[in-house]
Parts: C-alpha cells; sequence; structure tokens
C-alpha cells in the first residue's frame, strides 16, 4: 500500500465517521435544538390572558385595542416597557388569538416578550410576515 492510497482510506473514513456523527444530532439541528434564554428576574410589565380575546393588566380588563392605546400612551410618555411577559391568567389559558395580538405589539413597540404558558416560559420572536411586508411597500 502506497502513500496515496492511505491517504484517500484515511480520508474516506474521515468522511464516514463525520456523517454517522451528524446523523445521530440530525433531530437536534432540524428541531432547532435546545435554545437557552437569560430570563430576567422581574418584567417591565406582566399582562395576563382573558376571556374573549381581551387581556388582564393591573387588574383591570382590557380589550386588544384598549392595551395597543396604552402600549401607545406609553410611548408618547416614553416609557415603554423593555420586557413583557404574557401570561395565563386564572380565568383563562393563552389563546392562539392572545398570541397574535402579543406578536402585533412586540413588532409594533420593540420589546423583548416572554410567554408562560402552563408553567412553561417562552421567549417569543415575533416575525413581520411576507404579505404584511409586501402590503407596507406599495
Amino acid at each position: 500500500m502506497n502513500l496515496r492510497s492511505l491517504v484517500v482510506h484515511m480520508g474516506g473514513a474521515a468522511m464516514l465517521a463525520s456523517m454517522l456523527v451528524l446523523a445521530g444530532c440530525n433531530a437536534n439541528v432540524r428541531g432547532g435544538g435546545e435554545t437557552t434564554v437569560n430570563v430576567p428576574e422581574q418584567y417591565g410589565m406582566v399582562i395576563g390572558a382573558y376571556k374573549d380575546n381581551q387581556f388582564l393588566l393591573d387588574g383591570a380588563v382590557l380589550s386588544a385595542p384598549d392595551l395597543e392605546a396604552h402600549f401607545r400612551y406609553l410611548q408618547e410618555q416614553k416609557q415603554l416597557p423593555k420586557t413583557v411577559l404574557l401570561e395565563d391568567s386564572d380565568s383563562a389559558k393563552i389563546k392562539n388569538a392572545d398570541l397574535e395580538e402579543f406578536a402585533n405589539l412586540q413588532l409594533s413597540f420593540h420589546f423583548t416578550g416572554y410567554v408562560k404558558h402552563k408553567g412553561k416560559l417562552t421567549l417569543m420572536s415575533a416575525v413581520e410576515s411576507r404579505k404584511a411586508k409586501d402590503a407596507g411597500k406599495k
């Protein structure tokens, strides 16, 4: 066996080993793997999900437009929170409509959003849809 064939065989073995390693972690690669988040000790604002697409803020029940108006007022006063937590309340659980409204608020007012649903805390990263981007350009 000469040097050239030895190098070719070693290279093939190295490629096979790397393919096996990558195949072993395929689920983590495809699924995004585990994400570690720096969770703040306190939040600038805590919002609770309430019935019929309403929200609970400091004991007051607000509709989605009222909550947005509150954020606009805070923006005018230059007192927007940096972090906002949306959580289940005693009377209602978070629904998809609540998450959509929370994502719209996050995109409009540029805060870091967290969602606490069924005891699990998740960092929410809202992304503007292509339809909204295209509509904004027209």
